[in-house]
């Protein structure tokens, strides 16, 4: 069953951090400052499909929360599909984060 469902667009900052925002609403909802290793290559993943794709970054993903705990990150204009849960605990909440995440400007 799922929990909750969350429209995101992740977006690259000048300085370098990864902006997250709300697709519907457009706000803000994270900014993640520093390495964020897992977070850069999941999206990088999902990102490499499109481009060999040729669809460009206007569609959101789609982060999925299950009441099971599953989590999973979708890109329903490929197809792709990301269960992060499978990559530990620590990595997951990552994302986890962004679906409790309102209106931020704080960095993670």
């Amino acid at each position: 069953t799922t929990l909750f469902r969350s429209n995101l667009h992740f977006a690259d900052s000048p300085g370098g951090d990864v902006t997250v925002q709300d697709a519907d609403t457009r706000e803000t909802v994270a900014r993640f400052s520093g390495e964020q290793g897992f977070l850069r290559s999941t999206l990088r993943a999902l990102a490499r499909e499109r481009h060999r794709e040729n669809i460009g970054p206007q569609a959101p993903f789609v982060l999925v929360g299950r009441t099971d705990g599953r989590l999973t990150l979708l890109d329903p204009s490929t197809g792709q599909r990301i269960d992060l849960e499978a990559f530990g605990p620590s990595n997951a909440a990552v994302f986890a984060s962004l679906r409790l995440a309102g209106p931020a400007t704080a960095s993670r």
